[in-house]
């Protein structure tokens, strides 16, 4: 299924936002497991954004701390229900085990402890980023995760952030787009005097 998200902003905001060099920043929820920017943008009065149900497992050298950003060292396209033995430097499908359909199971098979997680592509104003990591977790040598995403996006602003960084802190108020119940295309406005997006 595909996924719409409008964010519409007014003059006087934006001109405050660019001056505070704030963007805003997307982070798809993924219970248990440490948040990461998926996207940030540069905003302008109306932004789309868009994304397909669809998730990649990646694994990488670097740790899931306040901070860092992460780097996908290897990465497949996953399929929901099943679980991928990561070894070699590759994932490969374990057909021996499964877990439930809506989540993803990586085991790591080395004897390094690695970063795991899940990607997903998203289109921000036509622009794509392929593949950005939405969640990051330490998976120690012979050790597995399982990771059970939701269609649910935090929308926030925020300074000093890039794609595919680990985040633990969030300086402004949160607006959750939940697209659970309400079908596939949610729009919301930032509301400069709350300091909050508001749906609409």
């Amino acid at each position: 299924m595909k996924y719409n998200l409008n964010i519409g902003f007014d003059e006087k905001d934006l001109e405050n936002i660019y001056n505070a060099n704030q963007k805003v920043l997307l982070i798809k929820e993924s219970p248990g497991h440490g948040p990461v920017a998926w996207v940030t943008f540069d905003p302008f009065q109306k932004n789309q954004v868009s994304w397909i149900e669809s998730y990649d497992v990646y694994a990488s050298t670097h740790q899931s701390q306040e901070g860092a950003t992460i780097d996908k060292m290897s990465e497949r396209d996953a399929i929901g229900g099943y679980v991928y033995d990561f070894g070699t430097g590759i994932f490969k499908h374990n057909p021996g085990e499964k877990t439930s359909k809506g989540s993803y199971k990586v085991m790591n098979t080395t004897t390094e402890n690695l970063t795991f997680g899940l990607a997903q592509s998203v289109k921000v104003n036509g622009n794509e980023s392929f593949g950005a990591p939405i969640n990051a977790t330490t998976v120690l040598a012979g050790q597995d995760a399982t990771f059970t995403p939701h269609e649910k996006v935090k929308i926030f602003l925020q300074s000093n952030v890039e794609n595919g960084q680990v985040l633990s802190t969030v300086s402004s108020k949160i607006y959750t787009a939940d697209f659970g119940g309400v079908g596939d295309a949610i729009s919301v406005k930032y509301d400069g005097v709350t300091g909050q997006f508001i749906e609409v």
